[in-house]
């Protein structure tokens, strides 16, 4: 009997993307909250899957950057380009914002999981983004 494997990038939220990513031992989502998407994601290594990611999550994505401006006391602005400095093009920009959003996710799942694995009272569905 063979595993049904789904595309890891097409959940419906970036945080059921990373449970799907290490689920289906695509990775560790704990990988990517210490190191980051640059090192290689499967999935999110090409300008054309990061592109595809940025169309189907793009308001969650400017969520993220929205909440990490407020939490930094920064302006969105201020934000977007310290996230992406010197975008040569509108892809190089969604590239940068996907693997912002994906890393910041990935860091608050890790968390979470943590804080599940030291036995908080945070049920286990809350630590996997459910």
């Amino acid at each position: 009997m063979t595993k049904e494997m789904h595309d890891w990038t097409t959940m419906k939220s970036i945080n059921a993307c990373l449970v799907e990513y290490q689920r289906q031992d695509v990775g560790r989502v704990s990988d990517i909250a210490k190191h980051g998407c640059a090192g290689g994601v499967s999935g999110l290594i090409y300008y054309n899957e990061t592109t595809s990611f940025y169309n189907q999550h793009e308001t969650e994505i400017w969520s993220i950057l929205s909440d990490a401006a407020d939490a930094a006391g920064i302006a969105n602005g201020l934000m977007l380009y310290n996230i992406c400095k010197n975008p040569d093009s509108l892809t190089i920009l969604k590239n940068d914002l996907v693997w912002f959003a994906v890393e910041v996710a990935a860091q608050e799942l890790a968390d979470n999981l943590e804080e599940v694995a030291a036995g908080s009272s945070a049920p286990v569905e809350e630590g996997l983004g459910y």
